[in-house]
């Protein structure tokens, strides 16, 4: 065979080969545009390019809200980059994590990622924080989130456990972007209270003026009754610091499940804590999880310290098992916290809209214009669509105080 007739045959092959790949690759991205979330446009084409029902829409959200919306839970990416020790925390270990490699996890996490607009895992974080800081300057009105720290799994001896930690976000970065955002963030460390130096780490982030901490039971393996847990009470009390925590079922690298119950919230509460608790999914537990939470709130010294992050109440079948026993008790609507639970939210399939409005949750009406928000701010969606649910067969919504309530108040 000639050296012409070969290169000839290899560049058919080759041809081949790309064609192939591009497949793949347009096949890929058409997965994650369709599952994940696809954005016609950007957050600051949304004055000029929304139809008059999705603005009005969006107006009407908005008609009691002079104060502005308070954002309770959005989550920020794990982040290879190196960032800037805090004088804070000199000392936080950094963790690594990995993109996770068993195929459901995986999958989730290129959902994740695309939803957040991530497309390069070595700057996630970035990449992330950038699209939240246009589609906040592209709301209606003022906007305010308190973005989450995650810290790493430490074992009830105190060491670091690098192999057990699926999610990791240093305080420094979340502190740190925080200071750049104008104001439009506020800043939740993560400090694992069996960490040896947990309870020096949260005095010196207090008096650097931070007051939120965040934990996450059952991935992070914390016993909220255990004696480190009740240290850090003991500072978060003296300084005022607010815990922001979950309860209902998690997944716990040691066993897969664990169950943590509104009850496990008494000790912080009893030591003075301010609580804002957000709710996994129940499941077969959903009425158990929501009673020893009503439970809590009907005690006057622990309803006064005790709110409830609406994140998440819209994902799933959560309408039926969080959301419409909240709407079905309006005594603790007070209580109640707006949280758009970003970017979990943003990830197309998250919320049914179809699903909430053959609940009666949702005016089938309202789809149309919702999906257009969605579109271009996925941000904005959450908040809209959440300002829009009802108690089925009743005009009962949230009123705006949820969406406006601060933890300071």
């Amino acid at each position: 065979m000639s050296y012409e007739r070969l290169f000839n045959r290899l560049g058919v092959l080759a041809l081949f080969v790309a064609l192939v790949v591009v497949a793949g690759v347009a096949g890929w991205h058409t997965l994650l545009n369709t599952y994940a979330g696809a954005w016609s446009h950007q957050p600051e084409d949304a004055d000029w390019l929304l139809a008059d029902s999705a603005r009005q829409l969006i107006a009407d959200s908005m008609a009691d809200l002079d104060a502005g919306i308070v954002d309770h839970q959005v989550a920020l990416l794990s982040s290879r980059a190196i960032g800037a020790r805090a004088p804070g925390e000199p000392d936080q270990p950094r963790v690594n994590v990995s993109v996770p490699t068993a195929p459901r996890a995986w999958l989730e996490w290129q959902f994740l990622r695309h939803a957040a607009g991530v497309d390069d895992v070595l700057q996630a974080f970035e990449l992330q924080a950038s699209r939240l800081l246009r589609q906040i300057d592209a709301m209606p009105g003022d906007y305010r989130a308190y973005v989450f720290a995650r810290d790493a799994v430490y074992s009830r001896a105190g060491a670091l456990d690098a192999g057990a930690t699926t999610a990791f976000v240093a305080n420094a970065d979340v502190v740190a972007l925080a200071a750049r955002s104008d104001g439009h963030l506020i800043p939740v460390v993560s400090v694992h209270p069996a960490r040896p130096d947990a309870v020096a780490v949260l005095r010196r982030w207090a008096e650097r003026g931070v007051r939120d901490v965040a934990w996450w039971p059952a991935q992070q393996q914390i016993d909220l009754a255990g004696a480190s847990a009740q240290a850090a009470y003991a500072v978060m009390a003296a300084h005022d610091m607010r815990l922001h925590t979950r309860i209902g079922p998690g997944r716990d690298s040691e066993t897969g499940q664990a169950m943590i119950d509104a009850r496990a919230l008494r000790d912080a509460l009893e030591a003075g804590v301010a609580v804002t608790v957000s709710i996994d999914e129940p499941a077969d537990d959903a009425r158990e999880v929501m009673e020893s939470l009503f439970a809590l709130l009907r005690q006057p010294a622990y309803r006064a310290r005790l709110r409830i992050a609406l994140d998440g109440v819209l994902a799933g079948r959560r309408d039926q098992s969080v959301l419409a026993p909240l709407l079905q008790h309006p005594q603790f609507f007070d209580r109640l916290c707006y949280a758009s639970g970003y970017p979990h939210s943003a990830i197309a399939g998250a919320i049914d809209l179809e699903a909430l409005a053959d609940d009666g949750f949702l005016d089938p009406a309202l789809i149309a214009p919702l999906r257009a928000i969605y579109d271009v701010n996925p941000l904005l969606f959450m908040f809209v669509t959440l300002r829009q649910v009802r108690l089925p067969t009743t005009g009962l919504k949230l009123p705006a105080r949820v969406f406006a309530c601060r933890a300071e108040s």
